[in-house]
């Protein structure tokens, strides 16, 4: 799992950094780690994955491998529907189970947390951001640092909207200020007598 800084200029930090616990650790030789050794024989045959014999403890390692493998590969789809263009590829570590199968056990998606050039484009986006991290149904503590940041990036672009907008509102209001300026004292040197009404 890699952390990410609380820096807001790192573009992409991963979200999905996912791993399912195991409760047997493989070696990548097949073997588990209490040195015992599965029977790779059957009717004479050795070394092919599909004629290997498993004990019931391996066929059990080997269901909790293929359902690590699904909910890995879920997790990480959830992130990359919702993240859209700003989601990029998901990446798998991969155990070798007992029946010489590789399983994704962990996984990874990079997403793209930098600002926009305009702070509504960067609240729009961050808002996506944070909903790619929290998509799945079990979002891990990187996904949760990836929605926080995302909170924050989120948070200045809306105090940089507002700045933004305060200063064309306070520009706008000027501005309409000096016409009617213009027009009041137009009005009052055409010898009509009349001001500009408001």
């Amino acid at each position: 799992m890699r952390a990410v800084a609380a820096d807001l200029s790192i573009s992409s930090p991963l979200i999905g950094t996912y791993s399912t616990p195991r409760s047997v650790p493989l070696r990548r030789d097949g073997k588990s780690a209490s040195g015992a050794q599965e029977s790779n024989a059957q009717d004479g045959k050795s070394g092919s994955a599909d004629s290997v014999t498993l004990s019931d403890a391996a066929r059990q390692q080997v269901q909790k491998l293929k359902q690590a493998d699904t909910s890995v590969r879920q997790h990480e789809a959830a992130h990359q529907a919702a993240g859209g263009a700003h989601a990029g590829g998901a990446s798998f570590t991969f155990t070798r189970g007992p029946d010489g199968k590789n399983y994704a056990t962990a996984g990874e998606v990079p997403i793209d947390v930098s600002a926009e050039s305009e702070p509504a484009a960067t609240v729009a986006k961050m808002e996506q951001v944070k909903a790619a991290a929290l998509a799945p149904a079990d979002p891990s503590p990187q996904d949760l640092r990836v929605a926080a940041q995302a909170d924050a990036a989120k948070l200045q672009a809306q105090s940089d909207q507002r700045r933004q907008g305060g200063d064309t509102a306070s520009a706008r209001a000027a501005a309409a200020y000096g016409a009617a300026q213009t027009l009041g004292t137009a009005g009052r040197n055409s010898g009509t007598g009349k001001g500009l009404t408001v």
